[in-house]
């Protein structure tokens, strides 16, 4: 399965519509707290609210992940009646699922002690494929959730409850359900603060990655293959360290070693550290070992030197070349950015790649744009400031030096 595209209106910090078309390599750049976090674990949200998982109404957790306290602060501004709108594109063997929907937050004016007071309802749904679906909610001076010219129907998620009476007139959903649910299994998404290495680990099953990366290590010491791969980066990008395990019977050591010297990863600056999971998860692809068919991943230069940054774009576009996992990513890092442009410009096809600068306005609200990558490494525009922290200083630098020559010769 893959994901083509999926969209938001109204939601959290972005009041206009939001429509992320998602090529091998998906990048999201902006500055703190302008919404690119949220864009990019969208997906896990609407995939959660479209998979047999989901039990009632539209979920606000998904795993590790807390989305908001109730439906109502999902919305932009948190109004008691705010309504958000939703869509997704997904492909699998050719067949196409494709839906836009609105769910709407419901004061309950018959809640009663021990009841919610608030509820939320698909208001809109447009389903266009693989079946056509329209529903439009009905509002009724009584608690049931009538549709026109449907009736009464249970919705799970975003999607109608089709185990009882609707199973033969849409008999496509419980066989998405349990698709998106098998895709669920196949996602590998790296918060954006990994955890720290341990000193020592004890050999067994390798766990999986996890949300904070806990589970790199163990995977390195399932697979020599990966064990190397990651070496080998290191020892190109970081100085010309090496990577290895030491084994002490069950137990082992994470050790970096570099002209003699020998260095426990947990001993070493937090950058290393931080990175070590991103490089497991994305050099496990070139192993035949990663399973994904999406990648999330969240600041993957924290704390890294920035002379690190840019092979980080040569390994997403590694991934994104092998034609099998989609991978998104948040980041800060111009290097990065200018790297994924520098092999467009050598010839790399631009449409392997989306790039969307998401800005934040005064009133506190949210927008995004994308911005086309050319042929030749150009952009078709790009946003006024962002990553010219660097020549201002050089100007602000150069007219320091000139008015201290001044003052000299004066």
């Amino acid at each position: 399965m893959k994901l083509i595209s999926f969209s938001c209106n109204n939601y959290k910090a972005f009041r206009e519509s939001c429509d992320i078309q998602v090529r091998p390599l998906t990048l999201f750049f902006g500055k703190n707290n302008s919404g690119k976090s949220t864009l990019l674990r969208l997906p896990r949200l609407l995939l959660r609210a479209l998979s047999s998982r989901v039990r009632n109404g539209f979920p606000i957790k998904v795993d590790e992940l807390d989305f908001a306290g109730n439906f109502r602060e999902l919305t932009h501004g948190g109004l008691t009646h705010g309504a958000s709108s939703f869509g997704i594109t997904l492909e699998d063997q050719g067949e196409y699922f494709d839906l836009q929907a609105t769910v709407q937050n419901v004061q309950n004016p018959f809640s009663i002690a021990g009841q919610p007071t608030e509820f939320n309802v698909v208001s809109c749904l447009n389903i266009n494929k693989p079946q056509q679906i329209r529903l439009e909610w009905e509002p009724q001076a009584k608690q049931t959730v009538s549709y026109r010219e449907q009736g009464e129907i249970p919705f799970r998620g975003l999607l109608p409850e089709t185990r009882g009476i609707h199973r033969q007139q849409w008999p496509f959903i419980e066989d998405w359900r349990e698709r998106i649910q098998l895709f669920e299994d196949q996602i590998s998404h790296l918060g954006p603060i990994r955890s720290e290495v341990p000193r020592v680990f004890e050999s067994g099953a390798a766990p999986p990655l996890g949300f904070d990366g806990a589970g790199a290590i163990a995977r390195l010491g399932q697979n020599r293959d990966l064990q190397a791969l990651v070496s080998d980066w290191f020892q190109q990008h970081l100085d010309g360290w090496s990577l290895s395990l030491d084994y002490a019977g069950s137990a082992y050591h994470c050790l970096l070693r570099r002209r003699g010297i020998s260095v426990n990863l947990a001993d070493v600056g937090h950058g290393v550290q931080q990175v070590l999971p991103v490089l497991v998860q994305q050099l496990s692809h070139q192993t035949g070992s990663g399973d994904t068919l999406l990648d999330l991943v969240e600041q993957p230069e924290l704390h890294l030197h920035a002379a690190a940054h840019a092979p980080l774009g040569d390994l997403f576009l590694n991934t994104a070349l092998q034609n099998k996992t989609k991978v998104l990513v948040e980041t800060h890092s111009e290097n990065l950015l200018l790297r994924v442009r520098r092999r467009i410009a050598e010839g790399l096809n631009p449409e392997l790649v989306a790039l969307y600068f998401v800005l934040e306005h005064p009133d506190g609200g949210s927008s995004v744009k994308p911005i086309k990558i050319l042929s030749d490494g150009s952009v078709d525009w790009w946003p006024e400031g962002v990553f010219a922290e660097g020549y201002e200083e050089l100007k602000a630098l150069n007219r320091a030096a000139r008015q201290a020559t001044r003052k000299a010769d004066s």
